[in-house]
């Protein structure tokens, strides 16, 4: 038998919730949650159950979060380099 709409939903949610747990660190947590707000008001998309909406908004919340984990380990060391080479520059 498939899974109900509902039950789909349900499965989607509890996983970006599984995910979120996961990859938002505490003290990443107030950083990624105001970049969430951010690109979401900014979406236009405010025109769905609030189930979806919280996922949405967790969803970006970690993707912001793991990108804050690999600046951390040095991943974009020599591109943050060539985007901000003022940070490297000596007075």
């Amino acid at each position: 038998m498939a899974d109900t709409p509902q039950e789909q939903l349900n499965g989607f949610v509890q996983a970006i919730n599984d995910l979120h747990i996961a990859t938002v660190r505490d003290e990443d947590a107030r950083a990624a949650s105001e970049a969430a707000a951010n690109l979401h008001s900014g979406s236009g998309y405010l025109d769905a159950p609030m189930e979806v909406l919280e996922a949405f908004s967790r969803a970006i919340e970690i993707g912001y979060a793991a990108a804050l984990q690999d600046v951390r380990q040095g991943k974009f060391d020599t591109d943050i380099a060539e985007w901000r080479p003022e940070l490297l520059e000596r007075e």
